[in-house]
């Protein structure tokens, strides 16, 4: 065995024994030793290494990373183990909540004191919607792919102040930034007061030309709220540089950090004059800053030390090597997809517009029954995008896949559309 070979298999080991309490490499911070230690090209070795920090089953394929990212070791590790020491009252730990903000401030380009920990972008989006002062009549501008969970709070607000929802029509598949770009300037009117702009649709994976976006929307005078939820851990972030008001995010997806671990970016203008959705002590505290708006009550602190854990395990394998690797094994999905007689792709035909979520349909088959026959030969854990009756299939792709799950899924979406071709 070569010593590279053997170096995977005792990391793997290692990755195992962060799901034992009391293991040697479950100390507080649970960070993941083995992969800092690799100082070889990331090869096929160094991402089974990987995988193996992962306690996904490998009896199937889990493709729906655009829902709900699955943890690692070293979080699972630091929520589970943070919990059990609260419990014991006397070994209880805090969380270095000023260390967090700090690095993820980092990660995201932001200064710490913008930041603000929510649960989700839904709850981050209403933050947003209800902390406005907003008038009757005045327009919000959305496109017609957006998330339930960020176009509701809009939704909410018009109906209780009578203000109006535009949806914008976007291409489909869209074919350049100019032309998502026309689409949304066509549709503001003197009336419009928000952009509430998705930065990858949820629908087909497209990203949004967000720093051009948000300069059209300045020369107007036009609030930005931008719907973030697949942006930390994907995306090169830097949010104080892209011109947005409000930056909504969903961490518990490609960061990787526990479920119901949310972020709100609150522009450095908007701090003081946003309204809190919550209010508890300091609700008014304005030189607090971010800091004001976590002021809610009690919460779940452990879910910060796993959040923080996520962001230790993200900066170890390095922004880089992510991003390469989720779209390294999109761009082999979205290829597969493409030469099979009867696939219909809804994502953009431009690469560069293209996250990790490759959109959509087989000849022949309903979403639903393509679903359920994808679970059944995998099984294959995708997302149906059945929002505005588009009805197409969701695949995402993420460290923790292979090129051999890539390849395994093309060939059954292959089998199935061929199924219904001599059918």
């Amino acid at each position: 065995m070569s010593d590279r070979r053997a170096f995977v298999r005792n990391a793997a080991l290692l990755g195992a024994a962060f799901a034992f309490p009391g293991a040697e490499w479950a100390q507080a911070d649970s960070r993941p030793m083995p992969l800092a230690a690799w100082d070889g090209p990331p090869d096929e070795d160094y991402w089974r290494m990987v995988r193996s920090q992962f306690l996904i089953s490998p009896r199937g394929v889990y493709f729906n990373t655009g829902t709900i990212g699955a943890s690692p070791r070293p979080v699972v590790d630091a929520v589970v183990e943070h919990l059990r020491a609260f419990e014991t009252v006397f070994e209880a730990r805090g969380v270095d909540v000023p260390a967090l903000r700090r690095g993820v401030g980092t990660l995201v380009g932001a200064p710490p004191q913008t930041l603000v920990f929510t649960r989700n972008t839904t709850e981050s989006m209403n933050y947003v919607a209800n902390g406005l002062e907003l008038s009757p009549g005045d327009e919000i501008l959305a496109t017609n792919h957006e998330h339930v969970g960020g176009i509701s709070p809009w939704q909410l607000v018009a109906r209780r102040r009578n203000l109006t929802v535009t949806r914008v029509p976007l291409p489909v598949p869209p074919r350049s930034a100019g032309e998502v770009v026309d689409a949304w300037r066509e549709r503001i009117t003197p009336r419009t007061k928000v952009m509430m702009i998705s930065h990858v649709l949820f629908s087909n994976g497209l990203i949004q030309p967000l720093r051009e976006l948000c300069a059209m929307a300045r020369e107007r005078g036009i609030i930005t709220a931008v719907d973030g939820a697949h942006g930390p851990g994907l995306l090169q972030l830097d949010l104080a540089a892209s011109g947005c008001d409000f930056y909504c995010a969903s961490p518990h997806k490609w960061l990787l950090a526990p479920k119901g671990s949310g972020l709100l970016y609150i522009a450095e203008p908007w701090l003081d004059r946003l309204w809190p959705t919550i209010a508890s002590g300091g609700w008014d505290d304005l030189p607090a800053k971010g800091e004001r708006f976590d002021r809610k009550g009690t919460s779940n602190d452990s879910l910060l030390a796993g959040f923080r854990a996520a962001v230790d395990f993200h900066d170890v394998i390095g922004h880089e090597r992510i991003w390469g690797r989720c779209k390294e094994l999109s761009e082999r999905l979205y290829a597969g997809l493409s030469r099979i007689q009867g696939v219909d792709l809804k994502s953009p035909t431009d690469e560069t517009l293209r996250a990790p979520m490759i959109s959509f349909t087989v000849a022949g088959w309903t979403s639903d029954d393509l679903i359920r026959a994808l679970w059944e030969r995998g099984p294959v854990r995708v997302r149906h995008v059945a929002e505005y009756d588009y009805h197409w299939v969701r695949m995402s792709t993420h460290v923790y896949n292979t090129p051999g799950e890539v390849d395994r899924v093309v060939g059954i979406v292959e089998e199935l559309a061929r199924q219904r071709r001599s059918g």
